[in-house]
């Protein structure tokens, strides 16, 4: 089989695009073709939406992680992805959240629901500055995101403050570009940008990754953060809580979200006041195994 993956940057480093490095590399181990637009191709895998019109006898399947649902864009920024969701022979998408938004806002459409896949190995332990911080700290806390309000920067850090007296010592990691809530407090340490290796040895020496995130879809961060072994709090709108399952704590949300068009860069608040947060517990993240998801994929695109 021949893939040209449309709508996809294997230079960048965003959420999708490091997906599809992954899947891409994946493919190619099980002698799966991936191949530029301009060379023959079986399938065309658009992520999010078509690049470009699929070649008469090509089979377009859409990856879809979600659609934009603020009133004042549902209309104009949608116009691509419900184009190419149109057209598909089948949609991918990345949680179940993703699949009952999308049918109800544009009707069913034939697909499946894969969540997203990573190399479960394990990082090897080569910044001797995260050694320092692990050795200093009895119980280290990390959350990650390009941040904005939805991603709940804010109730991270509450959190955090919330729970770090449940130990004789802890930190947060902040990781991720414009962090939208900075504090002066030494052990809430920002990082910036983080390269994925280094991203992936923190994770694997991290106790909990805190993601607080309001209807996100699913984080690729969180994929990372248990395939190093790394439990998850989270809260049970979206996806995330999805991919977490036993793996974590699931918050309740204090406000239930129907599928309706909202700001979800007005999260609404979260009850905090009564959350305990154990030692770091046994993660199995299996299901999120790169090489099975890659096997599903296939399934998908030979129809």
């Amino acid at each position: 089989m021949r893939v040209h993956f449309s709508n996809v940057d294997f230079r960048s480093t965003t959420g999708p695009n490091t997906f599809a490095n992954r899947l891409a590399q994946a493919l190619h181990d099980k002698q799966v073709e991936v191949v530029p637009k301009h060379d023959q191709h079986d399938v065309m895998l658009a992520f999010i939406e078509a690049a470009s019109r699929p070649s008469p006898g090509t089979r377009l399947v859409q990856r879809l992680d979600g659609i934009w649902f603020k009133p004042e864009e549902f209309l104009e920024k949608n116009v691509n992805i419900k184009a190419t969701y149109e057209r598909a022979d089948s949609v991918i998408w990345q949680s179940e959240f993703d699949r009952s938004m999308t049918t109800a806002h544009w009707g069913e459409k034939q697909g499946v629901v894969i969540h997203n896949g990573i190399d479960l190995t394990i990082a090897p332990r080569l910044d001797t500055q995260i050694e320092k911080i692990r050795e200093r700290y009895d119980r280290v806390y990390v959350c990650s995101a390009n941040w904005h309000r939805q991603k709940r920067l804010r109730e991270v850090i509450e959190l955090f403050n919330k729970t770090r007296h449940q130990t004789d010592s802890a930190c947060l990691l902040v990781m991720g570009a414009q962090p939208d809530v900075q504090v002066a407090d030494p052990d809430i340490l920002y990082t910036g940008s983080v390269p994925h290796d280094v991203c992936l040895q923190i994770y694997s020496v991290a106790d909990w990754m805190i993601h607080l995130a309001w209807l996100d879809h699913c984080p690729n961060v969180v994929v990372e953060a248990l395939s190093q072994g790394c439990p998850v709090v989270c809260t049970n709108s979206g996806g995330t809580h999805e991919i977490v399952g036993a793996n974590g704590i699931v918050l309740d949300e204090t406000v239930s979200y129907e599928l309706e068009l909202a700001d979800y860069d007005n999260p609404p608040p979260l009850d905090l006041q009564d959350v305990r947060i154990p030692d770091k517990i046994e993660v199995d993240a299996s299901h999120l195994d790169i090489r099975d998801v890659a096997n599903r994929y296939i399934e998908v695109m030979r129809g």
